[in-house]
């Protein structure tokens, strides 16, 4: 393949370098606002995601077949997957921590988003008497958080229905409106990243033909750099949403000028796309 992709290893791990002090720079530190600080963990799983994908990129290599000595390429289909998740996760981030009009529909979004991981305890019964204790504690939050939904006039908006879902822990999504919201061409986030990337996690006929057509290093690396370009943005829109949520970022940005300014350009580039 002889197509260039616009991939900088030196660019990704300043981005990488960047997303980490950014993630890092509220860690200890008190919020007027409790929910905030949990933006930390989505934060850490982009970062780590990001970073484990650097580490495939530098090539897998096994001691089998033993018949011809072992093995050598670039997974790229794993990191396609993982790439999947880190799309899943600055969504996330963003529909919880950033897209919220005002404390209301924060509140909204942040239980949904803490109910929606704790429902399926519902349908579990302690394995044993030693955690029957927290059974029931995992239980108890479950209805505080669904409570707390349904306090909000986001909640007292919705339709019967929708207000049923709501209360299930199911989230549902507007990709309209988040791809609006976030800055990326509906197309672009929908139809060409997500739709492409979930089919590498349901191994659809043709990401299979990828991987089946990458069989030297320069196609599997050609394919790799198409998903490390995905993550580069993906971390560019991360860095400057928290740089706005959290005063703490802004104050280290000065140190990293030059990441900063290509995350900006990403950011611009992809708002774009369509």
């Amino acid at each position: 393949m002889n197509t260039e992709i616009p991939f900088s290893e030196e660019e990704y791990l300043a981005l990488l370098e960047l997303a980490f002090e950014v993630a890092q720079s509220i860690k200890g530190k008190v919020s007027s606002d409790g929910r905030k600080p949990d933006s930390q963990y989505l934060a850490l799983k982009l970062y780590t995601h990001a970073a484990t994908v650097y580490w495939l990129y530098q090539g897998t290599k096994v001691p089998v077949p033993a018949s011809t000595g072992g093995s050598s390429f670039i997974d790229f289909s794993s990191i396609a997957v993982i790439t999947r998740a880190a799309i899943e996760t600055y969504i996330t981030f963003f529909e919880v921590f950033v897209a919220p009009a005002n404390s209301d529909e924060f509140e909204f979004q942040y239980c949904l988003w803490h109910l929606a991981g704790n429902v399926f305890i519902e349908k579990l019964g302690p394995v044993d008497s030693s955690v029957k204790e927290q059974y029931k504690m995992a239980q108890q939050e479950i209805e505080v958080l669904r409570n707390r939904l349904r306090a909000t006039a986001k909640f007292a908006s919705l339709k019967r229905k929708e207000q049923k879902i709501v209360i299930e822990g199911r989230r549902t999504r507007d990709w309209n409106s988040i791809a609006k919201s976030a800055g990326f061409g509906i197309e672009f986030l929908k139809r060409r990243i997500y739709s492409y990337y979930s089919g590498f996690v349901h191994s659809d006929g043709f990401a299979a033909s990828q991987l089946m057509s990458a069989q030297k290093k320069e196609d599997q690396l050609f394919y790799a750099k198409i998903h490390l370009v995905t993550l580069m943005i993906l971390l560019s829109k991360f860095i400057l949403d928290y740089e706005h949520l959290f005063e703490e970022v802004r104050d280290i940005i000065p140190k990293f000028k030059a990441a900063h300014e290509r995350a900006i350009m990403w950011s611009e580039i992809v708002r774009r796309f369509d």
